[in-house]
């Protein structure tokens, strides 16, 4: 194999080079999560009427489909809480997962301040990984370039 042969190689190589997809690949992530950050700050009102209006859907199908009842009983359980917006939200009489009480919030409210309270500890977590998304990125780069340096030197 001659010198255009190996010239073929290194080009052939440098388009399945895994480095630089990994590179590729955690750019596109990084840039769709901050672009997610962004629309979640612009569209926060939308977003939480989305949301209200799909947990008071779902507490419809609360007794015909296994999933949607599992998650409810789970998230009342947890936040001790009843319903979207309290134990009028459902139909009848609230099922057993509900906490009795005159005072029992709705578990939208309940969601809310939950994340309000955890927001210090979801952004630290959300900072460390776009961190290590980050150093990756330089990571494959650097090391993608010293492949390439290396090869010119070798004539290749």
């Amino acid at each position: 194999m001659g010198m255009s042969g190996l010239k073929l190689l290194k080009y052939v190589l440098f388009f399945f080079n895994l480095l630089f997809w990994f590179f590729i690949l955690l750019l596109i992530i990084l840039l769709a999560e901050v672009t997610l950050a962004i629309l979640l700050f612009v569209y926060e009102q939308k977003l939480n009427n989305y949301v209200s209006e799909s947990l008071t859907d779902s507490i419809q199908r609360y007794h015909t489909d296994n999933s949607t009842k599992a998650a409810w009983d789970s998230i009342q359980s947890f936040l001790q809480c009843c319903g979207v917006n309290g134990t009028s939200d459902w139909a009848g009489y609230p099922p057993a997962s509900c906490p009795s009480g005159p005072q029992v919030q709705g578990c939208y409210a309940k969601a809310k301040l939950w994340f309000h309270s955890n927001f210090l500890h979801i952004g630290i977590i959300t900072i460390c990984v776009c961190v290590i998304q980050v150093l990756g990125m330089s990571f494959a780069l650097t090391l993608n370039c010293q492949i390439d340096k290396t090869s010119q030197a070798l004539g290749l």
